[in-house]
């Protein structure tokens, strides 16, 4: 996807119509989705393969460029849809989000491009795997069975931010990361209540089910994880104010990935994840994280 912020100030309002009218005064693009989490791995690690569908289009041009700018090796699937974009436009005096705008048609994958896809991967062979779920048309059961049975083949390690629909696919991937409304859509339990003890005694549950280490985001009150072999830990927050979380579960699997590729430690992995991200959260819309800002 890609991210288009528009700032401006509302001075007047619209003569048209009884609405703001936005004077616009710069505008940047920003690789948002998958390719965010992809900008985030490359901030931290320096080297990132990127797989995704874009259009033929002037944003699916500014995807490739930026996607260039960040070190991101990206392999494209062209289709006849548009390049995923959100625009924001955003009041600067207030700094507020007015009005988003969604440029994105619905693709069905077909075999094809499935068996496109996964030749690609293999070509890369890569040791970590990520899945940033959006509930987009790229997460298709016969390309994820065929990438799970390569890396068990091959020892890498998937981790998976997964909508809760798109679950099914992801039974036994290493790690799998969904917000608390996720978890609770997962387990179809909408009204558990966001404590310790409810994530604990649910997801206890829930990775003997599914064979995964989980790790639950929990907004303010952050992140707890539950490993494969029962073992709970909850993280508290280290953010002073939480400006925007826009993409800031992005940056969370990203540095995990970062973390498990130099100690391999899953907790350690964890408190990294939940670190950066708080660094993010301090920023206002997409953004990337350094090894500098997190001590390193």
């Amino acid at each position: 996807m890609l991210d288009k912020y528009s700032y401006g100030k509302v001075k007047r309002l619209n003569p048209e119509w009884p609405s703001p009218l936005v004077n616009i005064e710069r505008e940047e693009y920003i690789l948002g989705g998958a390719a965010n989490v992809a900008a985030n791995i490359s901030s931290l690690m320096g080297e990132v393969d990127l797989i995704g569908i874009i259009g033929k289009d002037i944003h699916g041009k500014k995807f490739t460029s930026l996607c260039k700018e960040n070190n991101i090796h990206f392999t494209p699937i062209f289709t006849w849809t548009p390049t995923i974009t959100k625009q924001r436009i955003i009041e600067t005096t207030y700094k507020q989000q007015l009005l988003r705008l969604d440029y994105e048609e619905k693709y069905s994958m077909s075999q094809e491009y499935n068996e496109m896809i996964f030749t690609l991967f293999k070509q890369l062979n890569p040791q970590y795997i990520v899945f940033s779920d959006y509930n987009k048309w790229m997460i298709h059961k016969k390309l994820i069975d065929w990438i799970k049975i390569h890396a068990q083949e091959t020892d890498a390690k998937i981790l998976v931010d997964s909508k809760p629909n798109n679950l099914k696919y992801f039974h036994w991937v290493y790690l799998l990361k969904p917000n608390f409304k996720e978890f609770c859509q997962m387990i179809g339990n909408e009204d558990l209540p966001n404590t310790e003890e409810a994530i604990k005694a649910y997801g206890t549950k829930f990775i003997k089910k599914h064979k995964l280490n989980l790790v639950v985001t929990r907004w303010d009150e952050w992140a707890i994880l539950i490993t494969k072999d029962g073992k709970f830990h909850s993280l508290p927050t280290e953010a002073k104010q939480v400006f925007d979380v826009t993409g800031a579960w992005d940056t969370f699997l990203a540095a995990i990935v970062y973390a498990l590729d130099q100690w391999s430690d899953l907790m350690s992995a964890v408190e990294l994840g939940n670190k950066a991200s708080w660094v993010v959260v301090d920023k206002l819309w997409t953004a990337t994280v350094s090894l500098i800002e997190l001590g390193m």
